[in-house]
């Protein structure tokens, strides 16, 4: 569980950068801000900024179906491990970008990757804890948000303060942040498919675990998908709350 909410951290660490880097010189260095001199007094066209911004987004929605699907398909650690890295990868090529068009196809690819995240950590947690306890440990994982609000503006801060070096400030950002992200991505490369096999658990804790599944009739890992399940959860008006929650945040 601390992993999973130092993960969930660095998706929104990484998203949250592009703030920071706007600060340190991003923009100027990839024209993301640019004047307007058709309006008297000329004033700032900050329009390709927001769209570096939305863009991640539309990436995040394309690679939700794919990667749930993939997911569902194989074997967790042989999907996350992979795709963690492929992000890490991605966040730290950021650092060799050179125009804002440049941006906008690593923002959408960034989104693409990151979707794995949150259907891969329900993914798991669903495997391990009954569905009792599975709200609060949904929870725990997104909770990293908060915490990286603060840890990581305090890293860009950091990092922001660099005057020396072949690079740009806001490269040696993305650059950390990758790196970081690649060591979580190897860590997601040992993760155990599901109690059966946790190497971190004794034999006799793995039948405990697959017991108190069992009892609240839920099961390790289903690859099936039941249609009367998807009906079920758009009539569920619990769907719709967290759906206005996240887009209110």
């Amino acid at each position: 569980m601390p992993a999973m909410l130092i993960g969930y951290g660095f998706v929104y660490w990484d998203k949250a950068i592009l703030g920071s880097a706007s600060l340190f010189g991003m923009t100027t260095d990839l024209q993301l801000q640019v004047m307007d001199y058709s309006t008297s007094p000329a004033t700032k066209d900050t329009s390709r900024l927001s769209w570096a911004t939305s863009i991640f987004y539309f990436g995040m929605m394309a690679g939700l179906y794919p990667m749930t699907f993939v997911l569902q398909r194989f074997r967790i650690q042989h999907v996350l491990g992979p795709v963690v890295m492929l992000w890490a990868i991605t966040c730290a090529a950021t650092a060799g970008v050179t125009s804002w068009q440049g941006l906008f196809v690593q923002r959408f690819f960034l989104g693409f990757v990151e979707s794995v995240i949150p259907t891969g950590f329900m993914t798991v947690v669903s495997g391990y804890y009954t569905q009792d306890e599975q709200s609060l440990r949904q929870a725990w994982w997104f909770s990293g948000t908060g915490w990286f609000t603060i840890i990581g503006s305090a890293l860009n801060y950091a990092f922001g303060q660099i005057e020396s070096g072949s690079l740009k400030s806001w490269q040696y950002i993305y650059i950390f942040a990758g790196v970081l992200t690649f060591l979580f991505g190897i860590w997601c490369c040992f993760m155990p498919n599901s109690p059966v096999e946790a190497w971190f658990l004794t034999h006799e804790e793995r039948v405990v675990a697959v017991e108190r599944l069992r009892r609240g009739q839920t099961g390790v890992r289903c690859q099936v998908i039941k249609k009367d399940q998807i009906v079920e959860s758009f009539l569920d008006i619990k769907l719709y709350l967290i759906a206005i929650m996240m887009a209110a945040a």
